[in-house]
């Protein structure tokens, strides 16, 4: 009896021996796991660009907001009374440039009067120049058509000097084109910016948290107003000990529970990214080893692992979340990353919208302080040198 049980006892010793060794050799060898998992993710600061009153704030911490909600208002006051000063200000350079096609045009018809006087002028000098000799003329009147002559001439070089100096202002431009009224039109612009960012919109879809402003209270560009969390944009940071690290490799996948959910949820991930350095690195106070005791601690690296959002849409993560990670190592990769296009890209394109429906009030300011009369001449050719024959 006694010899029977240490036989039975003995072969299940060796079965269970047998078994443990198999399962290390078949599975738990190839696995990694950890605890010190934590769910991260983007939190987007919500900052005004310019100072103003707060009027209204229209959500508040854990409350869903879409990309391109209003959040909140500040007063406009001020930013209105510069679009109106800038709206007049093109208003009155508008003016000022169509005066100076009008200048253009008087001085060119101004020119082609002294022409005609500096032509009559010629043909008065060679007359008398002509019967000189003979006494047809006196020295005096000769001399007077001569001074005449020379007098027509340089008007008329000063009058085409006055033209091309007019023409080097509006060369190649209409009223809506000339520089000056382009940087009257960028300042009006920007006008209608700063009025637009007076109020502010999210960038993102997710949860608002960190709300702290309040109404009435005077902020300054920059200052943090709330943030925003995409619940889309979550990814899980293991960190795992150095030595758990020499066979982890890019594209390798996990296996993951939360604490929040326990087993009722399993996440499967992929691991996209191996660090560039241990957390001790990245600390205020980096270790410095060459000096004093030292004591050899095993660091963890963070591996960044990426979720199904599939799973994420039926049990949505939340920052900070602890996660418990097992990484299956049997799949070759990379190290690092071998290309720069798997990256994630974060865009918004609420701030397009700033400057929309800009255009329209521009070109009526334009087309109200300008002359109809301009219409056809909107660019100005060059004239000819001038000639002193």
């Amino acid at each position: 009896m006694n010899r029977s049980y240490k036989i039975a006892l003995s072969l299940t010793a060796g079965f269970l021996s047998l078994s443990l060794l198999s399962a290390w050799l078949l599975y738990f060898r190839h696995r990694a796991y950890t605890d010190d998992a934590y769910v991260q993710g983007n939190l987007v600061t919500i900052t005004p660009l310019q100072d103003g009153f707060v009027q209204s704030i229209l959500t508040d911490d854990t409350f869903l907001v879409r990309k391109g909600q209003l959040l909140a208002l500040l007063d406009n006051t001020n930013a209105l009374l510069a679009l109106d000063g800038a709206k007049e200000q093109l208003a009155i350079k508008v003016r000022e440039i169509a005066g100076a096609f009008h200048e253009l045009f008087a001085l060119q018809a101004e020119v082609q009067a002294e022409k005609a006087d500096f032509l009559q002028a010629v043909q008065d000098y060679e007359h008398r120049l002509a019967v000189l000799e003979i006494g047809g003329v006196s020295v005096e009147d000769f001399e007077h058509a001569e001074a005449s002559l020379k007098r027509s001439f340089f008007l008329l070089m000063q009058t085409e000097s006055l033209v091309r100096k007019q023409q080097a202002f509006l060369l190649g431009t209409a009223i809506a084109t000339h520089p000056e009224v382009l940087a009257k039109i960028d300042l009006a612009k920007q006008a209608f910016v700063n009025l637009h960012r007076t109020k502010i919109y999210s960038p993102v879809e997710g949860l608002v948290a960190q709300r702290t402003v309040q109404v009435g209270t005077w902020i300054s560009a920059g200052t943090p107003l709330m943030a925003v969390i995409p619940l889309d944009q979550i990814w899980v940071n293991a960190n795992f000990k150095e030595t758990q690290m020499k066979r982890m490799r890019i594209g390798q996948h996990v296996t993951l529970t939360s604490d929040l959910y326990g087993k009722d949820a399993v996440f499967q991930g992929t691991i996209i990214g191996l660090p560039g350095g241990a957390g001790n690195i990245f600390s205020l106070l980096p270790p410095q080893n060459l000096s004093g005791n030292w004591i050899k601690i095993v660091q963890r690296l963070p591996v960044r692992v990426a979720l199904d959002p599939h799973a994420l849409s039926h049990y949505p993560l939340r920052l900070g979340l602890s996660m418990k990670a097992t990484v299956d190592l049997r799949k070759s990769g990379p190290l690092v990353p071998d290309s720069t296009q798997e990256a994630p890209h974060y865009t918004t394109d609420i701030f397009t919208q700033e400057e929309e429906g800009d255009i329209s009030w521009i070109e009526e300011i334009i087309r109200a302080n300008s002359d109809p009369s301009l219409s056809d001449h909107l660019f100005i050719p060059l004239l000819p040198p001038p000639s002193c024959s």
